[in-house]
């Protein structure tokens, strides 16, 4: 049961990703756009949050570090209508042709998570649209206040889809289903 009635309380769980394959695509003339304000070496920053991951379940327990990308897909496996959902607004969003729709439905769910997240499905080195790297710094995305989380509308149009992801963890992952009657949909 999710329940926070403290900001200064023990942490019981966290939320965390991994930095992903979308932080190797950015390039000096997208960082700024992306809302980067640096280019990132991708294997340095991998080797750094894998020591905070093993900090985090050291302290917490490793059942209570929750990673995004699992979440996703656990979601996907667990809710297929609000899958459907998700990519729906992604293709609108992102101005997709429908037959990326039929593509994106047809992936296993670790695949179609990658793909959402970092924009590229490497089976057919495809670019679909941008990665959403901000993912990795998500520090605003959420929060809760007693039994409600309170998700944030990011000021800036990079954030969206992150923003959907975010929304879908919430909305169709099975340790959330206490908020099913709080939640309406994922706009």
């Amino acid at each position: 049961m999710l329940n926070v009635n403290s900001e200064i309380g023990t942490l019981r769980k966290v939320i965390i990703h991994r930095p992903d394959d979308g932080i190797a695509r950015i390039s000096p003339k997208k960082a700024v756009e992306l809302l980067f304000d640096d280019i990132v070496h991708l294997p340095q920053m991998r080797e750094e949050h894998d020591i905070f991951r093993r900090v985090l379940q050291q302290v917490m327990g490793k059942e209570n570090v929750l990673d995004t990308q699992r979440l996703i897909e656990e979601g996907f496996e667990a809710s297929p209508e609000i899958k459907v959902e998700l990519i729906d607004k992604i293709v609108e969003y992102e101005e997709l042709p429908l037959a990326d729709k039929a593509f994106m439905l047809s992936l296993d769910a670790p695949s179609l998570t990658k793909l959402l997240i970092t924009g590229y499905y490497q089976d057919e080195d495809h670019i679909y649209f941008d990665p959403i790297p901000n993912f990795i710094f998500t520090r605003d995305i959420a929060v809760v206040v007693k039994d409600h989380i309170i998700i944030t509308k990011a000021a800036k149009s990079a954030r969206y889809r992150e923003n959907l992801l975010t929304r879908f963890i919430f909305y169709a992952h099975p340790f959330f289903k206490n908020l099913d009657s709080k939640v309406k949909s994922l706009t």
